[in-house]
């Protein structure tokens, strides 16, 4: 594999990791109140549509070629937006109360 594919999709997965955090809370908040088989299948689906999504842009990038450092990418994005949401929060919410106040 060539290295210009390799650092792209190095970055891929960064960007996925972040996307999957996000979407992570979305579905967290969707089926935060509802039964325990509810929430079952639409966490079942989302898993499913997660990875069949990351497996499909591999395949599209770099011919499916997997490697751990891509895995460890994902987890990296994922981190990293876990622990820069609660200041995104608190940016977020700073922009709202100040054009409230115009």
């Amino acid at each position: 594999m060539d290295s210009y594919i390799q650092v792209i999709s190095l970055v891929v997965s960064f960007i996925y990791g972040v996307l999957f955090s996000l979407l992570t809370k979305f579905n967290y908040f969707i089926i935060e109140n509802r039964k325990v088989v509810f929430k079952f299948v639409v966490t079942l689906v989302f898993i499913v549509d997660v990875v069949i999504l990351y497996i499909y842009l591999m395949y599209k990038i770099n011919n499916g070629y997997f490697h751990i450092y891509f895995i460890i990418m994902v987890i990296l994005g994922y981190s990293v937006m876990l622990k820069l949401q609660n200041k995104l929060k608190i940016i977020c919410k700073k922009i709202v109360k100040k054009n409230k106040k115009k």
